[in-house]
């Protein structure tokens, strides 16, 4: 197989040099590429570069024009996947869910599509996470088709509005385990008169972080995680506060194992619980009414392990981008983001390591391995 997804051929040197002769002495195309707005390139039916603007080159920082023509542009562009396949950009595993590949192979079919295209990029040794909105229109002249890339780079637009969403996205969990929780109290205790109040401070929490959703503004700012010691216990009781007042638990099942021994760590908990309950609440949302997941711990001396299992595969062109930043497989600006968050709180602030496997036969278990403090006992 010489390609996953759009074909490998690619033209010969002496015709595309003078496709890229033709385009730049065509007039049209000429004033085209001088008066748009925002990045454009100009590819053939192989999908190569045969022209581009200065705003491509410059906002992409290509060093050198003369040697992106004829490249794709995954390959211009510094892709870490474009050279994975002998094919090159387009062919690979992961170019089954790229934006600009989608983008450009239904313009090839003669139809013009709109598309988010996550990178992540390679220049000099350094990787950079890009985002790309990318428009591609096929057109024709002089008996010759073409295809306009347009591109607007939103990477940090789309840094502040996932981050700032992230957040939202785990308050609001919070938030509807907590009121479930305080409405089946109500149902267990209605003559107890101690619990409208509290009801209804949680239903005032819920406005008012509404509200602070929709006027939230953009900041620059850190977190340092609030580390202390903690036994696994009290961590289980507070994923359990977590997920057991929230709708995805509706009529399903967990089974859960966790060590009996006095097990201590130090973490943050706060980060931690977030993302345990990430991990449970995906895999809950994954299984159809009357299924189970089950959450299974384990603990060394150097490390304690969560593994959330739940027997939905996440398909395989999915999971090569499970965990990238901006990618959603889901509808909708506010989906999509718990993986993400967990690979954020997991790894970066808490030095833990969070994996997967999903398989049709095994199913999906997700796994957070977190080091344990040095003299913590078992």
């Amino acid at each position: 197989m010489d390609t996953y997804f759009a074909p490998a051929t690619r033209t010969q040197t002496h015709k595309l040099k003078k496709q890229i002769d033709d385009v730049i002495d065509n007039p049209i195309m000429d004033a085209l590429l001088k008066t748009a707005a925002g990045l454009l390139v100009v590819l053939n039916e192989d999908r190569q570069i045969v022209a581009m603007n200065h705003t491509f080159i410059d906002v992409l920082g290509i060093k050198n024009a003369q040697d992106a023509l004829g490249l794709r542009l995954g390959e211009s562009l510094g892709c870490i996947h474009a050279f994975q396949g002998p094919g090159g950009c387009g062919t690979t595993e992961y170019c089954v869910s790229c934006g600009a590949a989608i983008a450009t192979m239904s313009a090839q079919d003669g139809q013009t599509s709109e598309q988010i295209c996550a990178l992540v990029s390679d220049r000099d040794g350094t990787t950079s996470d890009r985002c790309l909105r990318v428009k591609a229109e096929p057109i024709e002249f002089e008996n010759s088709r073409w295809i306009l890339f347009y591109a607007q780079d939103i990477t940090q637009q789309q840094f502040w509005v996932n981050l700032d969403r992230i957040f939202f996205h785990d308050i609001n969990n919070t938030l509807t385990a907590l009121y479930g929780n305080v409405q089946l109290l109500e149902l267990s205790d209605p003559d107890n008169e101690k619990i409208e109040p509290i009801r209804k401070e949680v239903e005032r929490l819920i406005n008012e972080v509404a509200i602070q959703k929709k006027f939230s503004r953009h900041k620059d700012a850190t977190y340092t995680p609030a580390k202390s010691a903690i036994c696994l216990n009290d961590i289980k009781q507070e994923l359990g506060r977590i997920i057991s007042g929230h709708k995805a638990s509706s009529q399903k099942r967990i089974f859960e194992d966790w060590p009996k021994e006095n097990v201590m760590l130090e973490t943050d908990p706060l980060l931690l619980s977030r993302l345990l309950g990430n991990m449970v609440i995906n895999a809950l949302e994954a299984t159809q009414k009357g299924g189970a997941i089950r959450v299974i711990v384990t603990a060394t001396r150097e490390t304690v392990s969560w593994n959330v299992w739940n027997k939905t595969i996440i398909p395989k062109p999915i999971q090569k981008r499970i965990f990238q930043r901006y990618f959603s497989s889901k509808s909708g600006d506010s989906r999509g983001l718990g993986t993400y968050s967990m690979k954020l709180f997991g790894e970066t602030y808490l030095k833990g390591k969070i994996s997967f496997q999903s398989t049709l036969d095994q199913g999906t278990t997700f796994t957070y391995r977190l080091p344990r403090q040095k003299h913590g006992s078992l």
